[in-house]
């Protein structure tokens, strides 16, 4: 009788060993001409074989591992170095070393994506042909795996580590063209000023207060500043090549400096105290605004940029005079979500406004008046905004969101 339950467990674990089992995935080779073949749940001969044999591989896309590779299909990975120029390993916890790595020598493309297991990248260093890096939510102690790689041109780091205070590693990347750095409490961003040929420069929630390394950097296309605590804007009126610029919850005392951007294109705003929108006046090139929870009141100057396509002011404190739309003939999409509208009739009949948002919004008395716009495609309010009867002549373009 005592040995009845011993028995029984011992059948359960059989059990759910051949479950776990017949419910591990297989591996699979997938082939795309767009991304590249990938490889998923393990590597086999087979695999290999056909990552040498595939065209895309021969013109240089990159392999994708995912799923339940392991360490060791990762050294199985290496004996590709003479045919692979690109690698993405991503969305893995049982790839604890990367060490393999290193002997794919011949890489220029490499991106690291959601890999639970790692804790350090320095078999990177070897890598020193790579032309394109892109590591996202992966542990790694700092940069120093970085030293060797002078041909970078672009440097993309997301949800980097707490530990990552010196970027000092990243002197003598003089070919560098696109770096964006995130959240790490990185205070000094000095070796920048050494990067000239930079175009697209990004520093998110870091803790720099100086910006004046970024002075010099009169390449730059596009910058953006998220979460930062520096409070003199001044270095940014330099960067007189810029097309975009993003400025969200930040603490500059004084935005004139974009007085000086006059070839932008692309002007995002948010939680910044942005009080006005006269800078857009010396912005004669510019196609897309956004603004959100700014203390702007008033709008008028947008009306001096005849060239926009896309609108978005989101909750800004004054109203919203949509008068001031009338004439752009150029726009495709407007959102004033959570403000007070006035004059809505004046933008009845702009030739190309494909998308609406009037979610929370004030002002609007019928919300039928929009529904002869030759090319609405989508109309943007919330349940219980409007009556249905006003609703109903938009049939599916209306998004009545919950």
């Amino acid at each position: 009788m005592k040995g009845r339950p011993v028995t029984a467990v011992l059948a359960m674990l059989f059990v759910l060993a051949v479950s776990a089992a017949a419910f591990a995935a297989d591996p699979k080779y997938t082939k795309s001409s767009v991304f590249g073949p990938k490889i998923t749940d393990g590597v086999t001969d087979e695999f290999l074989q056909m990552v040498r044999d595939d065209p895309d591989i021969k013109k240089g896309k990159p392999l994708r591992l995912g799923g339940a590779v392991t360490d060791d299909d990762l050294k199985k990975v290496a004996s590709l170095a003479d045919v692979l120029t690109g690698l993405l390993l991503e969305r893995t916890d049982q790839v604890t070393d990367l060490s393999p790595l290193s002997n794919l020598s011949g890489l220029t493309y490499l991106k690291l994506d959601s890999l639970k297991g790692i804790r350090t990248l320095a078999p990177l260093g070897a890598l020193v042909k790579l032309k394109e890096l892109e590591i996202r939510q992966v542990e790694y102690p700092d940069l120093a795996f970085l030293a060797g790689m002078n041909d970078l041109e672009s440097l993309v780091f997301f949800m980097q580590p707490k530990t990552i205070e010196d970027i000092s590693p990243l002197k003598g990347k003089a070919k560098l063209k696109r770096l964006h750095l995130y959240s790490a409490p990185v205070t000094d961003i000095s070796v920048l000023a050494e990067l000239a040929e930079l175009e697209d420069l990004s520093l998110y929630m870091i803790k720099a207060d100086d910006l004046s390394p970024i002075g010099g950097l009169t390449k730059l296309k596009r910058l953006s500043l998220y979460a930062i605590p520096a409070t003199d804007m001044s270095p940014v009126e330099n960067l007189t090549e810029l097309r975009y610029i993003w400025i969200y919850a930040t603490k500059f005392e004084d935005y004139s400096p974009l007085t000086k951007l006059t070839k932008l294109e692309e002007l995002h705003g948010g939680l910044s105290k942005l009080d006005t929108l006269e800078y857009v006046e010396f912005m004669p090139k510019l196609k897309i605004v956004k603004m959100l929870r700014e203390d702007i009141i008033d709008v008028s100057p947008l009306a001096k940029c005849p060239d926009l396509t896309e609108v978005v002011i989101e909750s800004i404190t004054g109203p919203v005079d949509l008068a001031v739309f009338a004439g752009h003939k150029k726009l495709t999409a407007l959102d004033v979500e959570g403000c007070r509208v006035l004059n809505p009739e004046a933008i009845t009949a702009l030739p190309r406004l494909e998308r609406l948002d009037l979610q929370k919004t004030e002002g609007v008395a019928d919300f039928s008046m929009f529904k002869d716009l030759p090319k609405l495609k989508y109309i943007y309010a919330k349940v219980g905004q409007f009556p249905d009867e006003q609703i109903a002549p938009y049939g599916k373009i209306a998004i009545i969101q919950k």
